[in-house]
């Protein structure tokens, strides 16, 4: 046994730990777009598959305490998952997919003018060939990528039989996320990562044009309909973040609210008392979590499984579709996209609001979380949205949930169709 174990250490020390930092090529310093092909480092990918042969899964409850995932993914997710990732994942089949689905550019931007770091930007660029199609950047938020997007690019590009509403789509990897590179400095805020955002579309040839966004995502949205207003012809979101106030607070309290307004308060006050750890330890300590988690691909994938179970409308994730989303924000190391969270927090003002903007704004929501206590979540009263943003149309589906460009695809695309056709007829 000793000298097994000595073999196998020997086998095991030449590949850990020499993989390059980013562990994929990256045009750094191109200040003009160039093509951009997913290079991620074979001896890293090797490491990775056998971190995954390596894992240590923990034990269940013997009750059904755990019985909605409150405390994590079951160990018989986890074990699977990991066999499946030791023994049959192959990244770089999934590497010549997303190569060869999409047309994939690389460039870095100047920084804002009060933080004066570059930034380098990894995103596909795809050009319907309607030329009056609507310039449209799409932001994904955590945990996801572009690949958030991967069902809905060429329905928007391409349009159907029933819509002539096309777009020219841009599809980032936010920083700290895919192949954008991480800040390397503090202070990069929603608000600072929406002027680069601008700054890239500018890039390209877009003076005007449209944002879909989600998650983290709308948070640089909401605020690039405020820094760049001028920019946006619209603001289509599926996701909208808002707490009661002391006000609504109080009204619920004294049964003044509407049966709406409550649905909502009981949903988001479960979400936040039960399902939003991860984004406190995100916010304030992502360096401790993300030292530890990129160390264990597996268990980041756990990590992020268990946000995703509860919110996914029941959508029946395969072990290929959560590895590859893992993978996406594992290759370069999680910290950065975890430390989003702290520098979305922390530039937010204390009561949580964004400035009053008038954008034309689109609000879908959509249904279908599986667990008990936040079936509402996604409901927020049109009239609370209204606080900050200029609410021209709203929609709410049954089913959905927080990723409804993969889960629901033909219902997202149709909306995003009708908003921004909507702006162009004058329907809104």
């Amino acid at each position: 046994m000793r000298f097994q174990h000595a073999l196998f250490t020997g086998a095991l020390m030449p590949l850990l730990g020499e993989a390059s930092s980013l562990n994929f090529d990256f045009p750094y310093n191109a200040s003009t777009s160039v093509p951009y092909t997913i290079s991620v480092d074979k001896q890293f990918i090797e490491e990775t598959q056998l971190k995954a042969k390596l894992y240590r899964s923990s034990p269940d409850l013997k009750d059904d305490s755990n019985a909605e995932w409150i405390e994590g993914p079951p160990r018989e997710t986890m074990v699977t998952l990991a066999k499946d990732w030791a023994n049959s994942y192959d990244w770089f089949e999934v590497q010549d997919e997303i190569n060869s689905n999409f047309s994939h550019y690389a460039v870095t931007i100047d920084g804002p003018s009060d933080w004066d770091h570059p930034v380098p930007l990894h995103f596909v660029h795809e050009r319907s060939d309607d030329l009056d199609a609507i310039p449209l950047l799409l932001l994904h938020g955590w945990p996801s990528s572009h690949l958030e997007w991967s069902k809905v690019i060429k329905p928007l590009v391409s349009g159907n039989e029933s819509s002539n509403v096309t777009f020219h789509i841009v599809a980032p990897d936010l920083p700290g996320f895919g192949f954008s590179p991480a800040p390397e400095y503090g202070g990069f805020s929603p608000s600072r990562m929406g002027i680069v955002f601008d700054k890239l579309m500018k890039t390209l040839g877009y003076e005007k044009y449209g944002v879909a966004s989600t998650d983290l995502g709308w948070m640089v949205g909401m605020w690039m309909a405020h820094d760049v207003s001028e920019s946006l012809v619209g603001h289509f979101t599926d996701f909208f973040l808002m707490q009661p106030n002391t006000t609504d607070l109080e009204r619920y309290a004294q049964n003044q609210t509407t049966a709406e307004e409550s649905a909502f308060i009981s949903s988001i006050t479960t979400w936040f008392g039960t399902r939003s750890s991860y984004a406190t330890v995100h916010s304030q300590a992502p360096l401790a979590i993300g030292q530890a988690m990129s160390d264990t691909p597996v268990g980041f994938a756990g990590w992020i499984l268990q946000l995703m179970h509860p919110i996914s409308s029941g959508y029946a994730y395969t072990s290929q579709e959560i590895i590859t989303d893992a993978l996406m924000l594992w290759i370069q190391g999680v910290w950065g996209g975890l430390r989003s969270y702290k520098e979305s927090f922390d530039s937010q003002p204390k009561a949580q609001a964004f400035p009053v903007t008038q954008v034309p704004t689109a609000l879908t929501q959509w249904g279908g979380p599986s667990t008990t206590g936040i079936e509402n979540f996604n409901f927020l009263p049109r009239d609370w949205a209204e606080r900050w943003v200029n609410v021209v149309y709203l929609s709410r589906h049954d089913a959905g949930g927080h990723f409804p460009a993969v889960s629901e695809p033909d219902a997202w695309v149709q909306e995003v169709r009708h908003f921004f056709g909507g702006l162009i007829t004058g329907a809104f």
